[in-house]
Order: structure tokens, then C-alpha cells, then sequence
């Protein structure tokens, strides 16, 4: 009975030959009863039978496929990951080596040891292993453009993808983008992109909706210009924002700014017109709606005043569900 209720612990030691025509590597598994298991992996000449790399690890979490264990498997970034895999890193034509070493990427994923496969035999690679250790699981090979990718995360709202080349033998950042969601419905992609002389930066702003948490109280296009003026709330009706698109949809302002979500609105009906006003350093907004329906956003710069008015046909919703909605950031007076 006590057979059947627990999984047999044993350990076992696989071959692997089906990777490279000059060497074979062998797999030790302390454990197979456990997902993570210690054990090693080393890697031998099959003319000499000598053993020239071997890996210690704390956690191999190594996939049999019909009893046996097979090599190359990339499911990247979160599927399964070969112990062993061999392929061209550095594009000299000659098969190099990742080997895992745990589970040491990021949320636990597989993590590896790169060895370059050189005329004077294996040798290891820093810099091509921290592309193997820093990201999510095993970096990505491109052999028509001699490009190395890699990707990584941190929850939901941050994602990071980067593009290298191999100068001078090592990888060499060329592109980097950056989705930061952390300020959702907003996000910021910053663009890093290497010139031929310098590394340029850049970064762009957009603005989404489509959330179940989010709701747009009204919208107009600028009469124009092309631009889209949008009142939302978010956090189920918590928080209002009011915020500036530009034609092509990236955002040009927003109001309460990151950081400053205290700043509040108010809002006024008089004489069937309702007002919704707000204030920066900068300028005072009043976004009006006449008896008709008609919006309109006046600025106020200095004595300098400017109003955006609604390109005919594209208003959708009113300033009227805001006086029954309750965000935190507006009184009415």
C-alpha cells in the first residue's frame, strides 16, 4: 500500500548522442520523482570518450520524450526548455553548446551555460550566457540575420524585448524596446536603437480602453487637427482622467499626470450648460457642454485663450454621467 501511495524515488543517468557529430553528453538526475531535481550534465569527446565540460545544478528539470531524452527543444519563453542544445550562436559556422545550470531566469525558468565551440575546442562564453541567465529562458537564434533575442517580463505590465548582433566575436545590443503598463491604461514604449555610433533613444505613449475596469464618459475629434479629446474613468469609476491624442493615436497630454493623481476636477451646471474644470502649472482647462450637446475644450495660457471644438459627427457620450458617477478626484460646486 505504501508502494502505491508514493512515487518511486530513484536515480538515473541518460545518454544524449543525437546533438553533435563530435560529442555526446551525459545527464545524472538525482531524483526523477521530482520536477527540479540536483543532479549534473556533462558533455564528452566521442573520439577520446574524455569528459570535457561538466554542470552541477541544484535544479535540472529535464522532459522525457517516449523514456528518452532529446536535445534542441526551445518552447521559448515559457514552454520546455532541452538541457543540451546546440547551435551557432556566434555565426563562425561551427555548433556551440547551452548547457542548463537551473533554474536561475526569470520566474524560475530554465537558465544556461553558453560554451563556444572553437578550432581549440570548447570554450565558455560570459557574455553569451548572461543573455542566458538575465532573461526569460534561452535567448532566441536568427541564423539568416545573425541575430541573438531575447525577452523578459515582470508581471503583467512590463515587457522588455531585445535584438543583439556579434561584434567582435560577443553579442552587442543593437534594438531594445520597453512596454511599461505599470500606470494602466497608459502605456510608455521606449525605443533603443543603436545608430552606428550611439545608442538613440525614444519613447511614445498610448492610451487603452478596452479594459472592463475603464470607461470612456465621452470623446470628441478636434475639429482641425485630427486630435481626439477623451474623458475615462478608471478603477471601476475611482479615478478620472481626461487625456489628448494625437492623430496617430500616441498620447500628447494627459491630466492627472503620473505622480499626481491628488489633482482634482470640479464640476458646475448653470444655465444648462455643464462645465468640468482642471488646472496644471501650466494652463486652466474648462471642457464645456452646451444645452445642444455641443462640446468644446477652452485653454487658458496667461491671457491667451484657445478652444478645441468638436469635429461635427464624433462626439460620443456627455459630461452628463458625471454628475452621478463619484470619482475621488472631482467635486461639484
Amino acid at each position: 500500500m505504501l508502494l502505491a501511495a508514493y512515487p518511486l524515488r530513484a536515480q538515473q543517468t541518460y545518454v544524449v548522442d543525437d546533438f553533435s557529430p563530435g560529442y555526446f553528453g551525459k545527464i545524472y538526475i538525482q531524483d526523477t520523482a521530482e520536477v527540479f531535481s540536483p543532479g549534473w550534465v556533462a558533455i564528452y569527446d566521442k573520439k577520446t570518450k574524455k569528459e570535457v565540460v561538466k554542470i552541477e545544478s541544484e535544479e535540472l528539470a529535464l522532459s522525457l520524450h517516449n523514456g528518452k531524452v532529446q536535445s534542441n527543444i526551445q518552447e521559448v519563453p515559457y514552454g520546455e526548455q532541452s538541457l543540451i542544445i546546440s547551435e551557432d550562436f556566434n555565426f563562425d559556422g561551427r555548433p556551440d553548446l547551452a548547457i542548463e545550470d537551473g533554474q536561475n531566469s526569470c520566474y524560475h525558468g530554465p537558465s544556461f551555460q553558453i560554451y563556444l565551440d572553437l578550432p581549440t575546442g570548447l570554450k565558455h562564453s560570459q557574455a553569451f550566457t548572461d543573455l542566458a541567465q538575465d532573461y526569460c529562458g534561452m535567448f532566441q537564434v536568427d541564423a539568416k540575420t545573425k541575430r541573438l533575442y531575447t525577452s523578459t517580463k515582470s508581471g503583467c505590465c512590463w515587457h522588455q524585448d531585445s535584438e543583439f548582433i556579434i561584434r567582435n566575436g560577443e553579442p552587442f545590443l543593437v534594438r531594445q524596446v520597453e512596454m511599461d503598463m505599470m500606470r494602466f491604461p497608459f502605456q510608455t514604449t521606449t525605443t533603443t536603437t543603436w545608430s552606428g555610433t550611439r545608442m538613440v533613444q525614444t519613447t511614445s505613449q498610448e492610451l487603452y480602453l478596452e479594459d472592463e475596469s475603464t470607461r470612456v464618459v465621452c470623446s470628441f475629434q478636434v475639429a482641425g487637427n485630427g486630435k481626439q479629446a477623451v474623458l475615462f474613468t478608471t478603477d471601476n469609476d475611482l479615478a478620472l482622467y481626461y487625456a489628448l491624442l494625437r492623430k496617430d493615436g500616441q498620447l500628447e497630454f494627459t491630466y492627472p499626470e503620473f505622480g499626481a493623481e491628488t489633482d482634482k476636477f470640479t464640476i458646475q451646471v448653470a444655465s444648462g450648460i455643464t462645465k468640468l474644470r482642471f488646472a496644471n502649472k501650466s494652463a486652466q482647462y474648462t471642457v464645456q457642454q452646451a444645452s445642444n450637446g455641443a462640446l468644446s475644450i477652452q485653454v487658458k495660457v496667461g491671457g491667451r485663450v484657445v478652444e478645441l471644438r468638436e469635429q461635427p459627427g464624433t462626439r460620443k457620450g456627455s459630461l452628463q454621467p458625471l454628475l452621478k458617477l463619484k470619482p475621488e478626484n472631482l467635486s461639484r460646486i
